[in-house]
């Protein structure tokens, strides 16, 4: 797709949002959300649409769901109409957007570059405005990485508080559902009516994970750094004590291995239509030794120990989103992977520790958006949303 001229509304549309999901939802008129547009994620089930998982198959043999899921449930009844469904990688496999069976949605904030993924579509409608904001699930950074690249708050929440039922399981240890928005204060709207009021709290304890600075390329990290340092008061520690590479050959093994063991018989099934780079991600999972996975299990109880103590009831820990800008459009698999592994050493932290983390847009680096993220205690996301809300706009500060 030429994208030399600025996209129009109709074209970030038809790549946002799935074809089979374009029919709107009003379940009330009134409540907290009312007037305002959400969208879901084509692998979160509503009643009476069909979910696609990103994949032409499982579309074509999927019928209508029977039931909502919970996570939608709540904007539904507090007022919001659903826009309609939106894009995913394929079967969450990826995190840039690229789905070379329905497309790429298109990035408003860098239309030459991916969104990011799997919650593409999610992140596309809400950065061009057709959607106040959008469902998502985060499972190494699927609704971090999107926020990150198109300019938006994303927040992954806590392992287990927001139900996943109705959610295609991808990595069940990890997966999460979370929300995209475009600023603090429809971040703050939403989520009250999942956790309850948020209320003003308690100056938190901040750490910047310094080394986490180091990782990022091509001065992102020194970008982000005095962004950091500027948000109050703060102490550095040492994020990777056992080293980066610890936290990947513990994330690596356990989420592989959840990915085969739930999706594994879906993607071997003869004739299977499976894109490249998911055919890869899955012959790879199969190759996952079960020593491996049952070493990395105490590891990652050992990892999520060390953090819990450093953060207590009141810490956060502040470390950028990603580890680079957003991909070209057309580049290929190779890079794709490259750059995942690069990231997943950021994204991986709250994953493996199950915690929540919110992303939240920092500044612009070569004319694309750039995050900062942070990561609270278990179910701390109203204490991160309250501290963020007294940050600000801090692209505007930036002079974005």
């Amino acid at each position: 797709m030429d994208l030399a001229e600025t996209p129009s509304r109709e074209m970030i549309a038809h790549l946002a949002f799935v074809d089979h999901g374009r029919d709107s939802l009003q379940l009330a008129s009134d409540g907290p959300l009312a007037g305002l547009d959400f969208a879901v994620k084509d692998l979160i089930d509503v009643a009476g649409y069909r979910s696609g998982w990103g994949n032409p198959d499982r579309l074509r043999d999927t019928p209508p769901a029977i039931a909502t899921a919970p996570a939608v449930l709540v904007p539904l009844m507090a007022g919001a109409r659903m826009a309609g469904k939106t894009a995913t990688d394929e079967l969450a496999c990826g995190m840039f957007g690229m789905n070379p069976h329905f497309g790429i949605p298109i990035n408003p904030a860098a239309p030459d570059r991916v969104p990011g993924g799997s919650s593409s579509g999610s992140a596309s409608a809400v950065a061009a405005g057709l959607a106040d904001f959008a469902l998502g699930s985060d499972t190494g950074g699927s609704i971090r990485v999107p926020a990150s690249f198109c300019g938006l708050y994303g927040l992954r929440t806590t392992h287990g508080r927001v139900s996943v039922a109705g959610v295609m399981p991808m990595a069940p240890s990890f997966d999460t559902i979370g929300w995209l928005t475009r600023d603090i204060a429809m971040m703050k709207r939403v989520s009250a009516c999942y956790f309850g009021t948020i209320e003003p709290a308690a100056a938190p304890r901040l750490m910047i994970a310094r080394d986490a600075f180091d990782i990022p390329e091509h001065g992102i990290g020194a970008a982000l750094l005095p962004i950091a340092k500027g948000l109050g008061v703060s102490t550095e520690i040492t994020l990777y004590e056992e080293g980066v590479q610890f936290w990947l050959e513990t994330f690596r093994p356990l989420q592989l291995h959840d990915l085969y063991a739930t999706l594994g018989a879906f993607a071997a099934e003869p004739g299977r239509r499976l894109s490249q780079a998911v055919a890869e991600r899955f012959a790879l999972a199969a190759t996952v030794k079960a020593e491996a996975v049952a070493a990395a299990m105490p590891r990652r109880e050992a990892l999520t120990d060390r953090l819990l103590a450093l953060l207590g009831d009141d810490g956060i820990i502040i470390l950028p989103t990603v580890h680079d800008l957003p991909p070209l459009r057309d580049a290929p698999v190779s890079a794709q992977i490259a750059f995942r592994e690069k990231t997943l050493a950021l994204t991986a932290v709250a994953s493996l520790t199950r915690l929540p983390q919110l992303a939240i847009p920092a500044t612009t680096f070569e004319g694309c958006p750039i995050g900062l993220s942070l990561i609270g205690g278990p179910r701390s996301e109203k204490r991160l949303i309250a501290f963020a809300e007294t940050m600000g706009d801090l692209t505007r500060k930036a002079g974005v």
